[in-house]
């Protein structure tokens, strides 16, 4: 079973040299690496080729292209049975990776997603709590369960998202080539929206197939000021874009396969517009959503910001006229904004983060998602196998990475 590592990248080869180097360094003679470059101008190219690997591919797309492009030109490009992707400031945990694949050639699953954890890249001036990463003892050497299907997808529908995690991923998670083409509305189309990730997240709870979850990280979220996801927060919250979400417009303006709702600094709003896409374009127009919910929760994105606000208003306007949800979307202008989470999920945060334990991610005088790789994988070290084969508990596990932690810096 080969499976495919895919690293869509644009601008960003100073993190990328790390992110690269933490799936090349996985002892497996069957994986694939991919790099797919959306034409960068910095030194992506140069760094990629300073590595001799068998397993490395390097793809360029010529000119600028969407991410969704990018996404999808990187998929035609692969060959692995299986495909996961993540970010050019993300990265793989090496040694968590052979217990991974393990459950792949079990299962056979369509997709297994897993706990990932984060970490902020040290950048002056760039975040609060960055150079560090947090494990969490409800994350880790945990159970592998199958997904619920008609209960996320009862909850996608009516936008209850914070009840439908985990969803199936394939950003920081796995997707069988199978599934993908088959579900997909051309074997050349594979993402067919602006948010490949969501894409195909909401495709998988609309459209169903046999997904498992594991409660244990294989890899690592990075956030930069090069991150899309960050500049769309900013852009929400009105301190600062770094550019990012611009870039991402501009970049979406180019590309024939647009999303049915326009485009806007929004976070909910990107949500929505890709459930919509889904809904559309592949034939589910009779899986009714709540619009109401879905109108609310995208204005409250504007809370702070009174612009993006008068822009959403006019972007739900023009979805709300096209199906006939003028009524619900009056109705979510007239509601307080959503609160950003409920008491319940604070309370389950604030539980989940005193069983936990924050790290620097420093290793010998540096402070990258790779340092952090190796970090994380001496503190899990290979103690989810035996867990696996029923040979120790998860407490018992979770005791000794504490144990192992010690070795390292602690971080509040």
């Amino acid at each position: 079973m080969k499976i495919s590592i895919v690293i869509p990248s644009r601008e960003r080869g100073k993190y990328l040299e790390y992110s690269l180097q933490t799936a090349l360094e996985i002892d497996d003679p069957d994986i694939e690496v991919l790099v797919s470059d959306n034409a960068s101008s910095d030194n992506t190219a140069e760094i990629v080729a300073r590595f001799d690997d068998p397993r490395l591919v390097y793809v360029n797309t010529g000119a600028r292209v969407s991410m969704r492009e990018n996404f999808n030109r990187a998929f035609l490009a692969s060959t692995g049975d299986y495909l996961i992707y993540f970010g050019d400031d993300d990265g793989i945990l090496p040694k968590q990776f052979p217990m991974l694949r393990s459950l792949l050639e079990k299962h056979q699953p369509d997709g297994i997603s897993w706990e990932r954890m984060t970490y902020g890249w040290p950048v002056k001036g760039f975040g609060k709590k960055t150079g560090g990463v947090r494990t969490f003892k409800s994350r880790s050497y945990g159970s592998v369960t199958a997904y619920d299907g008609a209960q996320r997808r009862e909850n996608l529908l009516a936008c209850r998202l914070h009840e439908m995690q985990p969803l199936p991923e394939l950003y920081h998670g796995c997707f069988s080539r199978d599934y993908l083409i088959r579900t997909a509305t051309r074997p050349d189309l594979i993402f067919d929206s602006a948010i490949p990730d969501f894409n195909i997240a909401y495709r998988a709870v609309l459209k169903g197939g046999r997904f498992l979850h594991v409660e244990h990280p294989f890899s690592i979220n990075g956030h930069s000021p090069a991150s899309t996801g960050g500049g769309h927060s900013a852009g929400q919250s009105k301190t600062g874009d770094t550019g990012t979400s611009t870039v991402f417009e501009a970049e979406n303006k180019i590309d024939p396969v647009t999303d049915v709702v326009g485009h806007a600094s929004s976070v909910p709003l990107a949500f929505f517009s890709t459930f919509e896409t889904v809904r559309e374009r592949h034939g589910l127009q009779n899986l009714k959503p709540e619009y109401q919910a879905w109108y609310r929760y995208v204005l409250s994105s504007g809370r702070k910001n009174p612009n993006l606000k008068a822009q959403l208003v006019e972007i739900l306007a023009k979805r709300a006229s096209e199906t006939g949800s003028e009524a619900a979307l009056q109705a979510a202008i007239a509601m307080p904004p959503q609160p950003k989470r409920t008491w319940g999920e604070k309370l389950s945060r604030w539980r989940d983060t005193a069983r936990s334990v924050r790290m620097s991610g420093e290793l010998d005088g540096e402070n990258t998602i790779l340092s952090t790789a190796h970090v994380l994988d001496v503190i899990l070290g290979d103690d989810f196998a035996v867990v696996l084969a029923g040979k120790k508990s998860k407490t018992d596990a979770w005791s000794g990475a504490i144990k192992r932690s010690k070795q390292f810096k602690r971080e509040l």
